[in-house]
């Protein structure tokens, strides 16, 4: 395998976890639920990506505050570096 395409299943791969994080965001889930590990192991892989651009922010004020920037911003980037690296 060359170092392009593991680059980029790894990219891929970063990118499902961060899907499957937003999507789950949406659902309320209990602590103890088999979901929860689900979302807890999502977040702890993303985190260390979204929390540094979280905190690079503005803080948002009014209507704008609940929309995840911070999220949105990660997966914009997440599709640039797929789309110039794996020429997908």
């Amino acid at each position: 395998m060359s170092p392009r395409t593991i680059i980029c299943v790894l990219l891929l791969a970063f990118q499902f976890v961060f899907l499957l994080r937003l999507v789950m965001s949406f659902f309320p889930i209990g602590s103890g639920s088999p979901a929860a590990g689900v979302r807890d192991l999502s977040v702890a892989i993303t985190d260390p990506v979204v929390v540094p651009i979280r905190r690079s922010l503005p803080p948002m004020h009014g209507a704008l505050a609940f929309v995840g920037l911070a999220e949105l911003l990660v997966l914009i980037i997440l599709q640039v570096l797929i789309r110039i690296i794996c020429g997908a």
